[in-house]
């Protein structure tokens, strides 16, 4: 039996969380529609891209309390979003080499372990879509180290704006920068963490107040929805509009910074919005509590799935036949996931992002004293 100790979720953060993770497997497979040049995939695409991985940065502040141990905060951090990294390299790693095998008649051992040597740099290429957690670790452990310092909100939320411009700044000039510096261009995704510490200190700062603004004035997200939405259609195509070019928090890739902050926290409010509006329901809970999980397995489709399924489509398509082939191949691949997403949560949630549980066949981990099982085990 699976025991876990709960916390109440709030419910509309999961649909934001949902809506994000819709999106993610929306706009990672309409890549495939737009690489023969068709304009209107390649819209849609930069349109979601524009704000869909700083939402989950955003998001991902909400719950956040200052570090008051940085060793406890580390081990915790290490079991909740590097575990899932190798655990999803282990899951990929046989489907690489039967893939290979499928596709080229050989399983490319060679390239198969080169994709495995670069993890030592941080970069999941086993699983490419795994690089959210990396970054949201590299993240996360700065943030930890930062706020044993300051605690007030209001200076953290200072501290992530300076991170955030002089993120885009940074990543607009990474070659002079990484040549000054020493560090190869996103090892370990530095760079894109840069941004994301500032999405994720502002979450941070900005929670507390959508809470008060809930409370006082609900109807008032129905207007800053439409605000959000419809002022990200007038801007996110003004970032270098040509084919070719996108927003792309995995390549450190941000354009113009002054549209990249006005068009990702437009997205940001918009889905957030939408999302208190929308009465919540089991589909959406169970996408927002599994978003791990889910970030792993689109990795898979990513991989393996999606650019032939892209292949079946016809490159002339209009806006009507991709937008449908799009959601119902998102959706349809959504549905896949679902009876592995519970296979995962009955027998290994600790290896996912769920360390605290107990059972059936791993112990909390969390609780474990890995110091001393070392020790013994060296001493043997």
């Amino acid at each position: 039996m699976v025991k876990e100790n709960t916390k109440p979720r709030v419910e509309w953060v999961d649909t934001a969380k949902a809506l994000g993770m819709f999106l993610v497997f929306y706009g990672h497979f309409i890549k495939n529609l737009y690489s023969g040049g068709n304009d209107i995939a390649f819209l849609q695409h930069k349109y979601i891209y524009a704000f869909h991985m700083p939402l989950f940065f955003f998001i991902s502040g909400f719950y956040f309390k200052p570090v008051q141990n940085f060793g406890l905060k580390f081990k915790q951090l290490f079991l909740r979003r590097l575990l899932p990294v190798f655990t999803f390299a282990i899951i990929s790693l046989p489907l690489w080499l039967l893939y290979n095998l499928l596709i080229d008649g050989s399983m490319k051992l060679s390239t198969v372990a080169v994709r495995l040597l670069s993890y030592g740099r941080g970069n999941p290429q086993l699983n490419i879509i795994t690089w959210f957690l990396v970054c949201l670790f590299i993240s996360e452990v700065i943030i930890a180290a930062i706020t044993t310092i300051f605690k007030n909100r209001l200076i953290l939320c200072f501290i992530g704006f300076v991170f955030l411009i002089s993120g885009v700044i940074i990543s607009n000039r990474i070659e002079q920068v990484s040549a000054l510096s020493g560090i190869a261009k996103n090892v370990w995704f530095i760079h894109s963490a840069i941004v994301a510490i500032g999405l994720y200190l502002i979450g941070y700062f900005v929670y507390p107040y959508i809470n008060k603004l809930i409370k006082i004035a609900k109807w008032m997200f129905i207007p800053l929805m439409f605000f959000g939405f419809v002022g990200l259609f007038f801007t996110y195509n003004k970032n270098s509009p040509f084919i070719g070019f996108n927003v792309n928090m995995i390549t450190a890739q941000f354009g113009n910074l002054t549209l990249f902050v006005v068009s990702s926290f437009l997205g940001i409010l918009g889905i957030i919005a939408l999302s208190i509006m929308l009465k919540s329901n089991k589909i959406f809970d169970f996408i927002g509590k599994n978003t791990l999980i889910l970030i792993g397995l689109n990795g898979i489709f990513y991989a393996f799935i999606n650019k032939h399924l892209g292949a079946l489509f016809l490159e002339n398509g209009n806006w009507w036949q991709i937008t449908f082939y799009a959601l119902f191949v998102s959706v349809l691949s959504l549905l896949v996931c679902y009876p592995i997403i519970n296979l995962f949560n009955k027998y290994i949630p600790q290896l996912l992002g769920r360390p605290k549980q107990s059972g059936p066949l791993l112990p909390d981990l969390e609780s474990l004293n890995w110091r001393a099982m070392l020790r013994k085990k060296l001493n043997q």
